[in-house]
């Protein structure tokens, strides 16, 4: 497959995929708007519950407090009432509060009106004199207002035992539930708040004529009572209109009997969800377009073209054809400076096979020149692949940002296989920048000169080991370093050796439940041998081959991370100070990684040359 068509592939996926994900979104929208209105309701309804329990116990606590105060404790009805209104002010919640006597009779209100009520009638008044519990919850209408209010009663005892009076709070039901159906989460929306006996008691909003009805036979109730772990529930009709539901009881004063109400019009419900999604797809089909065409333009220009002329080139002169150039021009940037770099290092190379056809007797001082001039051209070959690393980073920069964009910009607009599927691109062209980087480090390897000095090798492994922890998790914790031997070579890059090495071996014991890592070293005749052994994954040694080549993996990236040159990477700092590696491994056995290096101190040049 040629370049331009597997960069068209490249932006195809990245863009026209997303904008046919997004035709499947019309019909799982449906589903996933549902459930947030499920939720919503859900969390709404419990939400008000925990509300409205929190007032009843606040008001237990308040009438704790008064039922201590002297000002209540008194025979002077209008000081007691002057009392109770001073306190309303700093409590607004309520209606009215006031304090009945042992016998049922109203002694003072917060009001201050003077009435004379006999409430020896009342079940909150019975229950808070006779029971174990000293407070008792009753919802009842307003015999004038006909409005809902929670009547919490406290009976406050003497030392002796007998009562003194019980305190009367009036939570104004009606009022209270108007406030929440304000941040209802769904437009459309309804609350309700229904009695023990199916008695309707608030409706909001616009729900004044059902007040005081009753839904005792009807489905709704029967789910509000009887839905046994069941919170919410869908096409429930009421009042002519199909709705879903959820429900919610105050589970710590079961005796009220109090079922709190939310539903919301499926059909109102998905007709907003679609409007939303259709301008939602209209979006993404636009976006999709422009970023396909900027890309391409971006892909065409930058990458596709001179890499053609490139390929073409290289194709010639492997063919045979030594005169082959790139010629100019040559793109500003650096894919110009790579091509320049690459028609020089070809004119080189036509030098060096002019040289294989001299004179015999001029042979040997040619060879001497030309081997200068070959030292060069590996060096400009080594600049090749480090510019041409370097600089595809651009255009995957470009594919990476616009992935980005569309997924930060439009990803809530997508359903879960559209992200997943925007995600493998930007994930795709991470990895690739990831092997990129690790070309580049590959490349630098044989630019950099080795500076050979005596190394401390338990104290390279310790600092080494002590950088990794963070990343390691508990395999470093079972990591066990033998006394090692030192050794000659550069530092920076045994220290690199090192950490590819352990980041393998705790990277593949990573998955055990007791992973087991061990460093090791001994002198081995005129050489030092170190390995690094693990109980981890292993490999099969038919791929032994592979093992440390570049960017070889024996398993696959869903499994475990990295790009496969952190071996080939050991491989080369290793021959290049004259030593040798091996490995030997057995699949879900573990593997063991060695490497020897000369003894003694090297001559000042690379080994491997």
């Amino acid at each position: 497959m040629s370049i331009r068509a597997r960069l068209l592939l490249l932006i195809l996926f990245a863009t026209l995929i997303p904008a046919l994900v997004g035709g499947m979104l019309f019909l799982e929208h449906r589903d996933s708007e549902i459930a947030g209105a499920r939720r919503d309701l859900t969390a709404t309804a419990r939400q008000i519950a925990q509300d409205l329990s929190d007032t009843v116990r606040g008001t237990a606590q308040l009438h704790y407090g008064l039922s201590r105060a002297r000002d209540l404790d008194t025979q002077d009805r209008a000081a007691c009432s002057d009392f109770l209104a001073n306190v309303l002010k700093e409590y607004p919640q309520y209606t009215g509060i006031l304090t009945i006597t042992p016998k049922g009779d109203l002694f003072c209100d917060s009001l201050r009106t003077g009435r004379a009520l006999h409430l020896t009638d009342r079940r909150y008044f019975q229950q808070a004199l006779t029971s174990e519990n000293p407070l008792a919850v009753e919802p009842a209408f307003g015999r004038l207002t006909g409005i809902a209010v929670l009547q919490i009663a406290y009976a406050a005892r003497r030392e002796t035992g007998e009562p003194g009076f019980v305190l009367l709070a009036s939570v104004n039901l009606e009022k209270y539930m108007q406030s929440r159906s304000q941040t209802l989460p769904r437009q459309n929306a309804v609350i309700a708040l229904v009695d023990g006996k199916g008695t309707i008691l608030t409706w909001h909003p616009a729900g004044e004529k059902l007040r005081g009805t009753s839904i005792a036979d009807s489905p709704l109730f029967r789910f509000a009572r009887e839905r046994q772990g069941e919170e919410v529930r869908e096409d429930i009709e009421f009042g002519g209109a199909s709705r879903i539901w959820a429900a919610s009881a105050l589970p710590e004063f079961p005796e009220m009997g109090l079922h709190i109400l939310v539903g919301v019009s499926k059909k109102d419900l998905l007709a907003a969800a679609n409007r939303k999604l259709m301008q939602a797809l209209a979006t993404l089909v636009v976006v999709s377009l422009l970023v396909f065409a900027g890309a391409w333009m971006l892909v065409e220009s930058g990458v596709r073209r001179p890499a053609a002329r490139i390929i073409a080139t290289v194709a010639r002169f492997s063919a045979g054809d030594f005169g082959a150039r790139i010629g100019k021009p040559y793109p500003r940037g650096g894919i110009g400076d790579l091509m320049a770099a690459l028609d020089h290092a070809l004119e080189l190379m036509q030098a060096q096979r002019d040289v294989i056809q001299g004179l015999n007797a001029d042979l040997e001082r040619r060879v001497v020149e030309r081997t200068a001039q070959i030292e060069a051209a590996n060096k400009e070959l080594e600049d090749f692949s480090y510019s041409v690393s370097h600089d595809m980073r651009a255009p995957l920069r470009a594919i990476d940002g616009y992935s980005r964009m569309l997924e930060e910009d439009y990803g809530d607009k997508l359903d879960a296989e559209g992200r997943r599927l925007l995600g493998v691109v930007r994930d795709s062209s991470q990895k690739l920048g990831a092997l990129i980087d690790d070309l580049l480090a590959f490349s630098r390897l044989g630019r950099r000169p080795i500076t050979a000095v005596e190394v401390d090798m338990n104290a390279l492994v310790q600092g080494v080991l002590n950088e990794l922890r963070p990343v390691a998790g508990e395999s470093a914790q079972h990591c066990v370093i033998e006394p090692l031997p030192a050794a000659w070579g550069d530092r920076a890059l045994l220290r690199q050796v090192w950490v590819n090495l352990l980041s393998n071996a705790f990277k593949f014991a990573g998955k055990r439940e007791q992973p087991v890592i061990k460093v090791a070293g001994h002198h081995g005749g005129m050489e030092n041998v170190y390995s690094v052994s693990d109980n981890g994954a292993g490999f099969d040694m038919q791929y032994y081959d592979k093992l440390f080549g570049v960017f070889q993996r024996l398993h696959g990236t869903d499994e475990f991370p990295g790009t496969g040159a952190g071996l080939a990477i050991v491989r080369r700092v290793v021959t290049r100070h004259g030593g040798r590696v091996w490995a030997e491994g057995k699949i879900n056995a573990g593997a063991t990684f060695y490497f020897a290096l000369p003894r003694g101190k090297p001559n000042g040049r690379d080994a491997a040359s």
